[in-house]
């Protein structure tokens, strides 16, 4: 039988190699490889010796990380077989555990809040109506949870709506629903309509057409009027009196020889003649008072006749194009008595306006916000910056060519979705916490009216769903505002400040810290870093962690800069503990 024999010797360069002795040469080529495999935890590879007739192998390692750590250190320092690695490189383990980064968690402060996000999600899922208040503290995470909460929900999305002006009462502007996300492309296929038909009624206006039609009513009205007038005509000129036609009316004067008898030449006349004239002319006058006295029934029928050319004119310049608006959308009753709204409207700024140089109808109230619904999103998720009455409800304005406009509100904006809203800015400013309270009582949303814009609308149904994010000073407020507001919020859900550790181990924490980075653009947290800061919030929680994610944040963020003054990629052990130190001297928040 043939064996082989083990030892360990000191390489040329310092390393650590492995002899192996064979008896036979001829069975070293195939027991060689099995050998090496069997005994040697690393990957090795086999290199002939030097002499090539001895039966002596020398087995190396064979790892790139080795390789090119020999490489650089013989082309740093010479060839000299007896040179070593350099003393003040850290051992490879710690590079390769100094490189790891913490994985951030998948969604963001959702770690150590458990139950809370189970209440929300619950409440959020319930029907339209179930409003929601989130109980915390500042720097738990109240908004951001919500607003990442608020985004899975899916809803159904809420109709459109468009406001036309009433005809009949240009105060008030009547509303009409319209299927979700239709209202974008139908305000526009309306507009596209009305200027065709404004420029198609223009063009109607200065035609020959209009024109003739214009003077055979002037004619007809002046033929109407003198075949009144005729009977007292031919009766005044047998008693030599004249009917004479004026700016005024008409006006009677004693005539000779078929020509008016001048003043100077009537006064020159006897005075029983004068007499006997101004008798027969004060009957004439009082018959024809009783006929010039139906004449404006006449003209009444007359400018009645050219309101309706002009009507008609209008009609004939509007209908094709909405017609084609009609065609375009699924058959609705909404959708056609908006049409017809629009219709009536367009037709009576037509009359009023038919003698204007420019005509510019007032359809409908716009809004400067025309993606109110989508129906590609099953749910948007809006945050009310601001909070005042306006803000949330929307207001009626003027544009900048003195127009109405709807400057929609949060609640409008949110459609069938989310609105979140701060509760302490509500009790700053009462009257926005009584105008969302008056809306969710009645599930309507009225626009206010900015002053100096006399124009009322329809509400509008209230489809979103309130989240109030509130501490207990900020509802301690609102409840003296309005005392029992709780029936508002049939749910709540209170995020905790502090979890027990069995609740939130380091890993967990860590992740969700790394995902606090990830979100304010901060660096990659390193994975020595996570004991550091589970024992920080474990220390500021009194034995339990802490869940205040802006000091967590903060934190973060000084460690931040200091990797940045340091020119590394990741937010090390060694930053953090600088940012302790310097928040336990009172350098930083």
């Amino acid at each position: 039988m043939f064996g082989t024999a083990f030892y360990w010797d000191k390489g040329p360069r310092g390393e650590s190699v492995r002899m192996v002795f064979w008896r036979s040469r001829s069975e070293k080529k195939v027991e060689a490889p099995g050998a090496v495999e069997a005994e040697t935890p690393p990957p090795v590879v086999a290199e002939p010796a030097a002499d090539a007739s001895t039966n002596v192998v020398t087995l190396v390692t064979s790892r790139l990380v080795d390789r090119l750590a020999d490489v650089a250190v013989g082309a740093g320092r010479g060839d000299s077989k007896d040179q070593k690695p350099p003393k003040d490189l850290p051992p490879r383990d710690v590079v390769a555990k100094e490189a790891v980064q913490i994985k951030p968690a998948e969604q963001t402060h959702f770690f150590g809040q458990k139950r809370a996000v189970a209440k929300i999600r619950t409440a959020l899922g319930a029907g339209r109506g179930e409003h929601l208040m989130i109980l915390g503290e500042p720097g738990t995470g109240r908004l951001e949870l919500a607003e990442a909460l608020g985004t899975e929900i899916e809803r159904a999305p809420g109709a459109d709506w468009i406001y036309v002006i009433d005809p009949f009462a240009p105060s008030r502007a009547k509303g009409f629903e319209l299927p979700p996300g239709e209202g974008p492309r139908f305000r526009r296929d309306v507009r596209i309509a009305i200027d065709k038909a404004r420029a198609a009624f223009s063009r109607y206006l200065k035609s020959e057409e209009h024109r003739i039609s214009l003077d055979l009513l002037e004619e007809d009205m002046r033929y109407r009027s003198e075949r009144a007038v005729e009977p007292i005509r031919r009766r005044a000129e047998a008693q030599n009196i004249a009917v004479v036609k004026s700016l005024d009316g008409y006006v009677l004067a004693p005539m000779h020889e078929g020509r008016v008898v001048r003043s100077d030449v009537f006064r020159a006349l006897p005075e029983a003649l004068k007499r006997n004239v101004e008798a027969k002319i004060t009957v004439l006058e009082d018959e024809l008072q009783s006929i010039v006295a139906t004449l404006p029934d006449a003209e009444f029928e007359a400018s009645e006749k050219h309101d309706a050319l002009v009507r008609q004119a209008a009609l004939r310049a509007v209908r094709p194009g909405l017609a084609a608006v009609r065609r375009a959308y699924a058959d609705g009753l909404s959708i056609g008595a908006a049409l017809d709204a629009i219709e009536d409207v367009f037709v009576a700024e037509a009359a009023r306006h038919a003698g204007a140089e420019v005509f510019e109808p007032v359809v409908f109230i716009d809004s400067e916000d025309v993606h109110l619904s989508d129906p590609t999103v099953p749910s948007r998720v809006v945050i009310a910056r601001q909070s005042s009455a306006k803000d949330l409800l929307g207001e009626i304005s003027r544009d900048a060519h003195g127009l109405p406009v709807l400057l929609p509100g949060h609640l409008m904006r949110a459609g069938s979705g989310i609105v979140i809203v701060e509760a302490w800015r509500l009790a700053a400013d009462p009257s926005a916490w009584l105008a969302l309270s008056a809306a969710i009582r009645s599930k309507q949303v009225v626009p206010v009216g900015t002053p100096g814009v006399g124009i009322k609308v329809d509400p509008v149904p209230f489809a979103a769903t309130v989240v109030l994010v509130s501490d207990a000073q900020s509802w301690s407020k609102l409840e003296g505002i309005e005392p029992g507001i709780g029936r508002h919020f049939p749910h709540i859900a209170k995020l905790a400040d502090t979890v027990p550790i069995s609740e939130l181990s380091e890993e967990e924490f860590a992740k969700g810290a790394a995902r606090i980075a990830a979100d304010h653009g901060l660096r990659p947290i390193n994975s020595a870093v996570a004991p550091l800061i589970y024992k920080d919030a474990v220390r500021r929680g009194g034995g339990r962690v802490s869940l205040a994610g802006i000091q967590l944040l903060h934190l973060l963020q000084e460690a931040d800069a200091i990797a940045a003054d340091r020119s590394v990629s990741q937010i090390r052990a060694d930053d953090l503990n600088e940012a302790l130190s310097r928040r336990a001297d009172g350098d930083t928040p």
